[in-house]
């Protein structure tokens, strides 16, 4: 049944994406017009106004990655990275004409990781005596009140709407168990993992979590809490036991957020946008940050290269081109930009940028094994952890030097789960049956229709067992552990990058400047000047990675332009979801268990 759901999905998606391929000839003329406009909003750099105050709209969302797909190309993604904001304000802080920069908070999904890093940046704009301030219509409305109140600490003033809330209310996580419902509907779940704290069977087999994994997760959650805790203190003028008890009494109306000194003042967004303009003097205006980016002159190429690659989403197989806009890493394309970057004599170290769950096995050792090689040959592999960087995104990470994560990065999960639902006993709820003929006994061993066998079952814990010994072996030489402070951090348990830097599986804490000055140092290079840290591969004309993109993917390119067809993202959860269901045991041997919150 899930593959004939699946099946009738995918046909209506390929409906909707041939649809998409008449916007083709529009999305090319939209290029030809950005350019133009692009060209004129850049033309003369005199022309800012005098004074600027620079402005960042979380609502319009945040990227870890570069650009991507269609839209990207012709010049309509306006969602800023964190290298371009590393990039700009760094610039800005040093640009008489620029007085401080408006945040737009409360709006969209933020990690705690996230914050963290945004934050350190706009701290850092901050001692160029430049000022942040902050303006939220609500905190958790419309996003995570926790993190977007500890990105709100790195402002000089907050503000809350009137009628607005602040849900500083510190962390919980909860996870679904299925065990009852699967019995109901007769589905079996057939797996394993190694060890106790790795916890992704647990879903499936429990109806609780067992206590080393309760454990596990407490102590997550209690380190979260005394980051967000140590921010409020510092960003608000509290001791750290005050703002503790600041978080537990939350939620907070907008009157009670301002008596318990957590912001500055009440208003709307248009008396902050004029007191922000006041307070930049006279002929101050606003300009976005993307926009003030573009004004900046071109940086001279004679200096060294450092070049950023990124390896998100789930780690699979294959190249990575993904139709839906589900956020997958193909580990072929991350192999071939690494290998480019190897080879390109301009470029002086890489930083490979990891924010992902993990997944296959087989795919995180390709890449493993493509940055062992690489180093090998003198290169230096900088790792920087992003929002989650667990499993699969861990074993591939160890085989870098150094590793920087944030306080809040979720990493480690030094495990391995597996297994697969067994639907023979399922199907006839739906009135389906299954039958067919195959050649070799274990010809059905990944079949959803039948169980494992006896022999099948001692293969797959085989599998199992070798999989975990050689993911413990990578960290252990990666890392330099042994013994029990090894011990202390396999299993698949999961650390936050504050404990991952106490327990050595990471060596500092820091984003993209820090891993960037990291890979200047470790070629010898200044850290305060003569390198930049550019995307790789760097994008070529948008006109030419749009007809690239056309030819590569025809006849179904139309299916990447994404956002183009609204409806397909809305199916698109559907459909991965089902394709979960039907895929291979193997592709998530290495992924970490989900671990949200809120």
């Amino acid at each position: 049944m899930a593959r004939i759901l699946l099946f009738l999905m995918k046909c209506i998606l390929g409906l909707l994406a041939t649809l998409g391929l008449l916007l083709v000839v529009a999305v090319i003329g939209g290029w030809l017009f950005w350019q133009q406009l692009a060209e004129w909003r850049t033309a003369d750099h005199d022309a800012l106004p005098d004074r600027i105050v620079l402005k960042l709209d979380l609502a319009e969302g945040l990227r870890d990655g570069p650009a991507e797909g269609p839209l990207a190309l012709v010049g309509f993604d306006t969602t800023p990275s964190f290298r371009d904001l590393a990039q700009t304000l760094e610039a800005a802080a040093t640009d008489e004409r620029v007085a401080g920069i408006v945040l737009r908070l409360g709006y969209g999904n933020l990690s705690a990781a996230q914050a963290q890093e945004l934050r350190s940046i706009l701290m850092r704009f901050r001692d160029g005596e430049r000022f942040v301030l902050g303006f939220a219509e609500a905190f958790g409305e419309a996003g995570d009140g926790n993190e977007h109140y500890h990105l709100a600490t790195a402002s000089n003033e907050v503000w809350l709407q009137p009628s607005g809330t602040l849900d500083l209310i510190g962390y919980q996580l909860q996870q679904p168990f299925l065990r009852d419902l699967l019995e109901e509907w007769d589905i079996a779940l057939r797996g394993d993992q190694r060890q106790q704290w790795k916890g992704l069977i647990d879903t499936a087999v429990r109806d609780e979590l067992s206590p080393p994994v309760r454990e596990n997760l407490q102590a997550v959650v209690d380190s979260l809490y005394e980051q967000l805790a140590t921010a409020v203190a510092e960003g608000r003028g509290l001791t750290p036991a005050e703002a503790r008890r600041r978080i537990d009494s939350g939620p907070y109306s907008a009157p009670e957020a301002l008596e318990a000194g957590l912001v500055d003042r009440l208003g709307y967004r248009a008396d902050f946008e004029k007191a922000a303009l006041e307070l930049a003097g006279e002929g101050a205006d606003f300009l976005d940050v993307l926009d003030y980016l573009d004004s900046l002159p071109e940086e001279e190429g004679s200096e060294s290269r450092i070049a950023l690659l990124h390896l998100q989403g789930a780690i699979q197989l294959g190249g990575g081109s993904d139709p839906l806009g589900t956020t997958s890493a193909g580990m072929e394309k991350v192999v071939d930009s690494l290998r480019a970057a190897a080879d390109d004599a301009e470029i002086a170290a890489i930083v490979l940028r990891i924010d992902s769950p993990g997944g296959s096995a087989v795919a995180s050792d390709m890449v493993w094994h493509e940055i062992r090689r690489i180093r090998e040959e003198g290169k230096p592999v900088v790792i920087s952890l992003g929002s989650i960087a667990a499993s699969g995104g861990y074993y591939i990470a160890v085989a870098g030097h150094p590793l920087l994560a944030q306080p809040g990065t979720l990493t480690g999960s030094v495990g391995v789960a597996g297994g697969k639902p067994v639907l023979e006993d399922f199907w006839p709820h739906l009135g389906l049956t299954w039958d067919g003929v195959q050649a070799g006994p274990n010809a059905d061993i990944w079949s959803l229709n039948s169980d494992f066998s006896p022999q099948q079952w001692r293969k797959f814990q085989s599998y199992l067992d070798q999989t975990f010994e050689d993911f413990t072996r990578k960290v252990s030489e990666g890392r330099e552990l042994e013994g029990e402070a090894l011990e202390a951090v396999i299993g698949g348990r999961i650390f936050t990058g504050e404990q991952a830097l106490e327990a050595g599986l990471v060596d500092a804490l820091g984003g993209l400047p820090e891993a960037a000055a990291a890979a200047a140092e470790a070629v010898g290079l200044d850290p305060d000047a003569g390198y930049r840290l550019v995307d790789y591969p760097e994008a070529g004309a948008g006109y030419e990675q749009l007809m690239n993109l056309v030819l590569e993917q025809a006849p179904g390119t139309q299916a990447s332009l994404e956002g183009l067809l609204a409806l397909t993202h809305r199916l698109a959860p559907l459909v991965e979801a089902l394709n979960g269901l039907t895929a291979d045991p193997r592709q998530k041997l290495l992924q970490a268990p989900e671990v949200g919150t809120r």
